[in-house]
């Protein structure tokens, strides 16, 4: 496999996801989630691949995502008249740059998930390492600033690390903060997380349940969180579900928990689901956009799919095994 050196067009041929459920077409609410569409992506080159992680423009439609190479890989989701998404247009590939500039790789650059810190500011996961920061938009030449993990959360398992981040929105109730979950439940049934607060890592944990990993998260416009979260049982048991985390529970120091608002399995179109984004229309909809990371598998794809959140949201403890 080639090293990308320099920014790489690549073409991406789109195979559209007009129904979620296998068996039912004329499905469209999940949980309390309307589906608007998706896509099966195939590239023409396999560096566009293992997609962990994404941010997206206020519009929904410019992408920047993250993959398990450490490769920046970027796009514009085009959509039709009622917000379908049809294709990926403008994709380039780059490699991620270490703070000596060269490609930071896969050893070095195992992206796991990605936050906008400001209009030309990022922030990264990167698996084993550390947490980065890259400037510019797009941060095709920047160069990596490491910062230091939150304190309690050093110790995780370098293939395990932090696999989720989400920076709350501005105008909301914990705008400036930044939230982190580790992969897995300690023997302990909670996830480790911390939160950003005020310049200052404070531990945070998230009760797990039914041995579902965390993958991603995304904070909602009024604080709330959403973390996706995914389940394999071999050989064919793929699963995912998205829980709410309610903001008030987040200023806490309980551990925090909450409702499950979608579950979907290997009847549904899903994959290897990692990456969440949110954005908000003109119209005033709050739109989830999920992609999967196809592992650089012939038996997984890259899928593009996205959702419209109806209202209201349950209240409701999960009343879930741990």
């Amino acid at each position: 496999m080639p090293a990308v050196a320099e920014p790489v067009p690549v073409t991406v041929s789109a195979t559209p996801i007009d129904h979620f459920a296998l068996s039912d077409p004329s499905r469209t609410r999940f949980g309390v989630l309307d589906f608007r569409g998706g896509l099966v992506l195939t590239p023409s080159d396999s560096r566009f691949s293992s997609l962990s992680g994404l941010v997206l423009g206020s519009d929904g439609r410019a992408m920047l995502a993250v993959s398990d190479f450490g490769l920046w890989v970027a796009g514009t989701i085009t959509e039709d008249a009622r917000g379908r998404p049809t294709g990926l247009d403008d994709v380039v590939v780059a490699a991620m740059l270490g703070p000596d500039g060269k490609p930071l790789g896969k050893r070095r650059g195992d992206a796991e998930a990605i936050v906008r810190l400001s209009r030309d500011a990022v922030l990264v996961s990167l698996e084993g390492t550390s947490l980065a920061r890259f400037a510019g938009d797009p941060p095709f030449d920047a160069r990596a600033a490491f910062v230091p993990r939150p304190p309690n959360l050093v110790r995780l398992p370098r293939n395990l690390g932090i696999e989720a981040l989400a920076a709350a929105p501005a105008g909301s109730p914990l705008a400036g903060r930044i939230v982190a979950f580790g992969e897995r439940a300690g023997a302990d049934g909670l996830h480790p997380g911390a939160m950003l607060d005020d310049g200052r890592w404070r531990p945070i944990a998230l009760v797990g349940h039914d041995n579902f990993a965390v993958t991603d998260a995304a904070f909602l416009p009024g604080g709330d969180l959403l973390v996706l979260e995914r389940r394999y049982d071999r050989p064919l048991g793929l699963y995912m579900r998205l829980r709410r985390i309610g903001v008030d529970d987040l200023r806490g120091s309980a551990p925090v928990d909450g409702p499950i608002l979608t579950e979907a399995d290997f009847g549904d179109e899903i994959d290897n689901m990692e990456g969440l984004a949110v954005h908000v229309t003109p119209a005033g909809e709050t739109l989830l956009t999920f992609v999967s990371d196809d592992n650089r598998s012939i038996f997984q794809r890259t899928l593009i799919l996205r959702f419209a959140l109806s209202t209201p949201m349950p209240r409701a403890r999960p009343q879930t095994g741990g």
